[in-house]
Formats: C-alpha cells, sequence, structure tokens
C-alpha cells in the first residue's frame, strides 16, 4: 500500500511539474504569443532558440531543468534511484501533454536529458558524448535526440542489468522516439533544419 501510494505521489507531482511548460509561459507573457504559433509549431527549445534567441533559450533551459530537478527529487526521496525514473517518466508526459496548455506540448528532450543527468551521471555523459558528436557532423539536434534516446535503455541494461529499470528507460525512449516521428521523415529526405548558432530577437 505504502508503495502505491508513493508511486501515486510520485506520478502526480512529476506529472504536474511537466505541465509547466517554460517555453509557453515565456513566449506568451514575456513576447506576447505563443511559440506553438511560429516556427516548427513545437513547444520546445530548439524552437524557442530559432525564434526567439538566446536569452529566452536560457529562461526555457532553465525552467524545464528545475521542474524535472524538482520532480526527480521528490521520486529520489520516496523510491530511490527507479521513484526517479517513474518522476521522470511522468515529467515527460507531462511536458508532451501539459495540462494548463491543451495538452499540446515539447517532445520531452530537455526534460528527458535532466532525468537523465539526476539518474546516472554516466549515463548521461556517454549520451551526451554522442549526441554532442553527431550534431557537431550533421548539425541535425533531432538526430542526436533520437539516437541518445535509442542508447538510454542499452546503457541502463549494461550498468544496472535490471528488467524493470530498463523496461521503464525503454517506455520513455520510445515515447521521445515516437514524438520525433517527422523528424525522422525529413531526416530521411535530407531536409530537416539544421542547427544554426543565432537565433532570432524579438523586440516589444
Amino acid at each position: 500500500m505504502q508503495t502505491f501510494v508513493h508511486f501515486l505521489i510520485i506520478g502526480v507531482v512529476g506529472y504536474l511539474c511537466g505541465s509547466f511548460n517554460s517555453a509557453i509561459v515565456v513566449s506568451k507573457k514575456l513576447c506576447g504569443f505563443d511559440i506553438r504559433t511560429k516556427g516548427s509549431g513545437n513547444a520546445g527549445l530548439t524552437n524557442v532558440h530559432r525564434t526567439l534567441g538566446g536569452k529566452y533559450t536560457l529562461m526555457v533551459l532553465a525552467g524545464d531543468i528545475i521542474k524535472a530537478a524538482i520532480a526527480l527529487e521528490v521520486g529520489g526521496y520516496l523510491m530511490g534511484s527507479f521513484g526517479k525514473l517513474i518522476a521522470g517518466a511522468f515529467v515527460i508526459a507531462g511536458h508532451v501533454f501539459p495540462l494548463y496548455f491543451g495538452f499540446k506540448g515539447g517532445k520531452g528532450i530537455l526534460v528527458g536529458a535532466t532525468m537523465v543527468a539526476l539518474f546516472d551521471w554516466r549515463i548521461f555523459l556517454i549520451l551526451f558524448a554522442i549526441f554532442v558528436v553527431l550534431v557537431a557532423i550533421t548539425r541535425w539536434i533531432s538526430l542526436g535526440s533520437i539516437v541518445g534516446a535509442l542508447g538510454f535503455p542499452i546503457l541502463t541494461w549494461a550498468f544496472y542489468g535490471d528488467v524493470k529499470t530498463t523496461a521503464l528507460s525503454a517506455a520513455m525512449a520510445a515515447a521521445v522516439i515516437f514524438m520525433h516521428r517527422s523528424n525522422i521523415v525529413r531526416i530521411v529526405h535530407g531536409t530537416e533544419n539544421k542547427l544554426s548558432l543565432k537565433g532570432k530577437n524579438v523586440d516589444h
């Protein structure tokens, strides 16, 4: 019974934290429009960088890291490492389907990366290195994100050898990859947007 209650608490806290989409809040409150109506239409860090520019990107980055950190702190306190993974799964769910914003959010990469970093820094460093190399070579952020998601359950199994932990990490990876299905199509056709270090600036 206690385990179920802890799971419930972690799930609710994780989902509600994840539902606070920093990209939508920043674009609406500071720029006067919904980021989902601009650029790629995605309420995530990459679209914020391309559409709004540097300082807003940093705000969104900080907001998404903080919400993931809060949820994983609760998960870790109640159920240890596995609790962190549970919290991470619900944060990603909230970020992708935010309660406060019509269930239309981002793709979960930044909050997922924060979750991995807080879950196991070794796995994070390996995945981050893979991400950086792929983005440096191709300039496709989405490709680095997709391959990083694929690597998460593989490394989780390599480090922990635990079925339920690996299964949960695989489910999260599958969700992230599913959210990138349109990116995968564009990558295959060579039409995916490439990273530019210059973001736009929005005047008010």
